[in-house]
């Protein structure tokens, strides 16, 4: 099977924020937007990066507060960036820096892709999620949402209506050190949802507890258009947790 990551799930040279996730077409998408709005922590992430002719173009993607200074996103969103911000409640907050992991590569698809972004003053939502630290997530209910482009799991993502969306889905398998999800089998959740371009850096959910961070889709029908043929790939919290803590330990120092 074919991946791809960067390409499809940053939105580039876009000014406006696109909605999120394709969704079941049997289900109503208000269900969609009102449990997306339950996730208060998943906000929208943008900012500039260069191209290689020195332009600077805006992107817009999406991203985890797990304390009131710290975010997580996926790494491929914010390595090229010269400029970042959050979006919380109509209102920027400035990044001041990122840390990423040493192994994480622009290459080739990594579990590796993983962001910790400071940001310069404090987010204050009601909840912030505490971060999945088992080893048991293959067969779990999760939930997903992030800020990226919708559709259903048959016409794949052509809609763009800058709304939040949140589902459900089960963690299938790990591959190559990632959570898979995806819309093609016969176990079912109630809200199913595939990740989108623009969900990259979102959350997926455990009982309430960060388990994963968007990073991809892979296809197997050459279009990247997040229909029952892809499949969903989340960067795993729990094999991070341990170097998530520590920078936040070392930078409150």
């Amino acid at each position: 099977m074919k991946y791809s990551i960067l390409s499809i799930i940053i939105f580039v040279g876009l000014s406006t924020f696109l909605n999120s996730g394709t969704i079941d077409p049997k289900v109503q998408d208000k269900k969609y937007i009102e449990y997306g709005n339950r996730h208060e922590c998943v906000v929208r992430i943008a900012g500039k990066f260069k191209e290689n002719n020195n332009i600077e173009l805006p992107f817009t993607a999406s991203a985890v507060i797990i304390k009131p200074k710290a975010v997580l996103t996926a790494a491929h969103v914010v390595q090229p960036s010269t400029e970042s911000h959050i979006i919380l409640n109509d209102k920027k907050i400035k990044i001041l820096g990122f840390i990423i992991p040493n192994k994480y590569t622009d290459k080739e698809l990594t579990q590796f892709d993983i962001a910790l972004c400071i940001l310069e003053e404090e987010a204050k939502i009601n909840f912030y999620p505490e971060l999945y630290d088992k080893d048991d997530e293959i067969g779990k209910v999760c939930s997903i949402s992030g800020f990226g482009m919708s559709g259903t799991h048959i016409s794949g993502i052509n809609i763009n209506d800058n709304r939040k969306r949140a589902g459900s889905n089960i963690i299938e398998n790990i591959f190559k050190g990632m959570l898979l999800t995806s819309v093609n089998t016969n176990k079912k959740t109630a809200l199913e949802f595939l990740i989108a371009n623009g969900d990259s850096g979102g959350g997926l959910f455990i009982d309430q507890k960060l388990a994963g961070i968007n990073s991809a889709i892979m296809t197997s029908d050459k279009k990247l258009d997040s229909n029952i043929n892809d499949e969903g790939l989340h960067t795993r919290v729990s094999i991070h947790k341990k170097w998530i803590e520590s920078v936040i330990d070392n930078l409150n120092k």
